[in-house]
């Protein structure tokens, strides 16, 4: 199990106000809210990046407590896409996730059926292709635990949803944790949801609770969530 209890401050300024939860095994967690509600900040204080006040778990482990390389071993964070800006092959930008842990890199690129393209630049990949370049490298530093920042962002939907599959795929044998600014793709694959608002944990609990009630609240919108194929959607603006 991953327990995450953390504060975190720009200066005077805080960001993050006693943000508590917990992240089980064989699950998808969520993180949704407005724009500037801290989400990947949070992801940030989880993996180590920012120093925040508190601690973040695993088994136990207080993982801010760990240098990075040990650190490394347990949990890795995958960044919003953003464009290449070196002509590494798919090899080479992978291999440098498996630096610190010796990982597999040859399984994680055919985990996302890239290992026949390995030789190619990454400069040269459609973003939804990166964004895949992107898990493979975290898949090949092995890490029990995951974080994405908004890994759909500017995908269109056949990525976004091959994407969503394999988080799918991956939460089998990892904590899998997102930050998901679509709404419906939380709805449609997590288990769990927490909505962030101004650094405050607003709800936490699972997809099936959410009401529409509290999205109007945070999201300052109209809503209404109903029920596809046995899925929540949420329907705005109505």
């Amino acid at each position: 199990m991953l327990e995450v209890s953390v504060s975190f401050s720009y200066g005077s300024r805080r960001i993050l106000h006693n943000v508590e939860f917990s992240a089980q095994e064989n699950s998808l967690l969520a993180i949704i809210g407005p724009n500037g509600a801290g989400k990947s900040t949070l992801l940030k204080c989880m993996v180590g990046i920012l120093r925040p006040e508190g601690y973040v778990r695993l088994n136990n482990i207080n993982l801010l407590e760990l240098k990075p390389k040990e650190r490394a071993k347990f949990i890795t964070y995958v960044p919003q896409s953003s464009v290449p800006e070196f002509a590494f092959t798919i090899e080479e930008f992978v291999e440098m996730g498996a630096y610190a842990t010796r990982g597999n890199i040859k399984e994680a690129l055919k985990r996302i059926g890239m290992w026949k393209r390995r030789k190619e630049f990454v400069t040269n990949l459609s973003g939804g292709e990166y964004q895949l370049v992107l898990i493979a490298r975290a898949l090949a530093q092995g890490s029990d635990v995951i974080l994405l920042d908004e890994p759909t962002s500017h995908l269109d939907i056949n990525h976004a949803l091959l994407i969503m599959d394999l988080l799918e795929e991956l939460k089998r044998e990892k904590i899998v944790v997102a930050v998901m600014h679509d709404l419906n793709l939380a709805l449609q694959y997590s288990d769990e949801i927490i909505l962030l608002n101004e650094g405050k944990v607003e709800w936490k609990g699972n997809t099936r609770e959410l009401k529409p009630e509290i999205l109007e609240r945070v999201y300052r919108v109209k809503a209404k969530v109903v029920e596809v194929d046995g899925k929540p959607v949420v329907i705005a603006g109505i």
